[in-house]
């Protein structure tokens, strides 16, 4: 019987003793690969911390989602290693950001998603190594497109992320003075095209809200910046921060995004644990969704985004804990207590209201969470049931 010296790996341990014939070796655990016919122990499991372990199949090299859920582990449990730049779609970042198509990132309050964004394009245009370690073949050309007023601040951050000034270029497209309208999607979208080809750019980084008007929504900007990739073959890293106009929750918002045709990723940046934030995959179109990557921003003079370890969430916690900071304290006790009290399945309206009540809460503070949390409600027989929503959250 193999006895796991971390109590977090309860999962795995109970895994590896229903499978049996295991054995305890260096930092992990030596069994029988349960994808192929295995009489070797060939299957290695190491424990890589955050409840998760590595799974490296040392004979016929299965994959580690398939050993896992012959194992019935959970994916939150395995690390997936990255895929290579020659293997799926072509990449800027794999797994992360694919050479060609419309990711997005969706930011946080309080979390500065451009400058990740600019980080993430520096590195992409200097060839030096990405955020997990990974680098790139070449460097890449960029183009960002700004608002006059955000310009400096723009190449600023750029230089300090040590961007190659020969592959990457601010253009001032977006607003201005004297009567100057500035670029504006998707009217404008063939501006923006020439532009891009003249240039010859691999890769564009936009504020997906200063190139869409007020009046049009940001999903036709969102699909005319996909179709713009899908002509040109290159990568579109848009941004949407936090506002008023944008909505404040970034976890309402990239589930949205998550479930259009037009993105094939999407992100989150928010607020990390221990103070520090987090690049936080939501969902792809066709590769496994990585794990987050925490990182801090301002806390160096040269460099303004310093990328640290994995993120120890999983993607479905990481989602529960966004905009927390958004929310005025009743609110926010009430979106966790009723987070708490669906999680167990559905329940009769009714008996909501009830244990609210008895825990001193307000019938409009429960409606409030109810709006932020997205709670589904469902007419039956017997009368209104709530539910929490459906989630498409990879990790």
């Amino acid at each position: 019987m193999v006895e796991v010296p971390d109590s977090s790996y309860a999962v795995v341990q109970e895994a590896l003793r229903r499978w049996g014939n295991v054995k305890l070796t260096d930092g992990g655990w030596l069994a029988r690969c349960p994808v192929h016919d295995d009489r070797q122990n060939s299957l290695l499991v190491i424990a890589a911390g955050d409840e998760r372990v590595e799974l490296d199949c040392l004979s016929d090299g299965c994959e580690p989602q398939d050993v896992a859920a012959a194992l019935r582990i959970g994916p939150q449990h395995v690390v997936v290693p990255p895929p290579a730049f020659t293997e799926g779609p072509g990449w800027i970042w794999p797994g992360y950001i694919p050479s060609a198509g419309l990711t997005l990132i969706d930011g946080e309050d309080g979390v500065n998603a451009l400058a990740v964004a600019l980080d993430l394009a520096a590195r992409a245009s200097s060839g030096v190594a990405l955020p997990d370690g990974q680098r790139p073949r070449s460097g890449r050309k960029v183009v960002v497109l700004t608002a006059s007023e955000k310009t400096l601040a723009a190449r600023g951050l750029l230089l300090a992320s040590s961007a190659c000034t020969e592959r990457v270029e601010v253009v001032e497209a977006l607003g201005g003075r004297g009567g100057r309208r500035g670029l504006r999607l998707p009217a404008d979208m063939a501006q923006v095209e020439e532009l891009l080809r003249k240039r010859g750019a691999e890769m564009l980084v936009v504020d997906v809200m200063l190139v869409c008007p007020h009046r049009v929504p940001v999903e036709r900007a969102l699909g005319a910046l996909a179709e713009l990739s899908d002509r040109l073959g290159i990568a579109v890293l848009a941004v949407r921060e936090a506002s008023k106009r944008a909505g404040w929750l970034a976890s309402h918002r990239a589930q949205a995004a998550a479930m259009l045709e037009s993105t094939a990723a999407v992100h989150m940046a928010v607020n990390g644990p221990d103070g520090t934030m987090a690049l936080v995959p939501v969902a792809s179109e066709s590769w496994n969704v990585m794990g987050g990557l925490q990182f801090n921003q301002a806390c160096r003079r040269n460099r303004p985004v310093v990328w640290r370890s994995r993120f120890p969430r999983a993607g479905h916690r990481a989602m529960d804990c966004a905009d927390l900071r958004r929310r005025r304290p009743a609110s926010t006790g009430a979106y966790e207590f009723l987070m708490s009290l669906l999680a167990r399945g559905p329940m009769p309206a009714n008996d909501v209201l009830t244990a609210a009540a008895e825990v001193g809460m307000a019938p409009r503070t429960v409606q409030r969470a109810r709006t932020e949390l997205g709670v589904v409600a469902t007419k039956t027989a017997q009368g209104w049931v709530l539910s929490l929503p459906s989630r498409r959250i990879g990790g």
